[in-house]
């Protein structure tokens, strides 16, 4: 009858909403996963553009907005890819490349990050790249962030980017569609559990 069809919908309703208002926290940190394999599939650029607002959300003390974003086009690459000859071809199967600095009016002495001020505009941008992972993957796009091991000096790596000298890098985040979909792939085991890691206290 139509008054019980009625009255599985608003049974149903409380959790829908919910699951719809958590979305990004439900669905996205267990989707997202560090992704080093993508396939030739162009990513949508609604998807970016998404990402790049959800990054720009990222939490932030005194609104400094301190995130800088550069999305490297094919010739940025090429300039890379020349900046460490032995991963050029690891390079050439990597779709995109967000790169993502701060920008702080309060670096310390010596032009680094560990004045107080500068750690908190940090932690910013930190956040703003895990925002865009997370949106990205919710989208069905891959990511990887990358540092250390592009083995390129990330100061040569702002200048491909074209970025002023006063903007720190603080990671190369790779994104494509990945080779295998984002839900079949399994997240490393942490050590560490939640009781391990969560201090309650009184």
């Amino acid at each position: 009858s139509k008054m019980k069809i009625i009255a599985v919908i608003l049974t149903a309703l409380p959790a829908a909403t919910s699951a719809w208002a958590s979305f990004s926290i439900a669905q996205g940190l267990p989707i997202r996963r560090s992704i080093a394999k993508f396939t030739e599939d162009k990513v949508p650029e609604d998807a970016v553009t998404k990402a790049a607002e959800a990054a720009l959300m990222a939490p932030n003390h005194f609104l400094s907005e301190p995130t800088r974003m550069y999305d490297l086009g094919p010739e940025a690459v090429e300039k890379l890819k020349g900046l460490n000859e032995d991963k050029a071809k690891m390079f050439s199967g990597i779709p995109g490349w967000m790169i993502f600095a701060v920008k702080t009016e309060h670096l310390d002495d010596n032009g680094g990050i560990s004045a107080k001020l500068a750690l908190e505009d940090h932690a910013t941008v930190a956040c703003a790249a895990q925002n865009f992972m997370q949106s990205l993957a919710e989208d069905g796009v891959g990511t990887k962030w990358m540092t250390g091991a592009l083995g390129i000096d990330p100061t040569e790596i702002m200048k491909v980017a074209g970025a002023p000298e006063d903007e720190k890098m603080i990671g190369a985040i790779w994104y494509g569609i990945p080779a295998k979909p984002i839900d079949e792939q399994r997240a490393p085991k942490r050590k560490m559990s939640v009781d391990d890691a969560l201090t309650k206290v009184a």
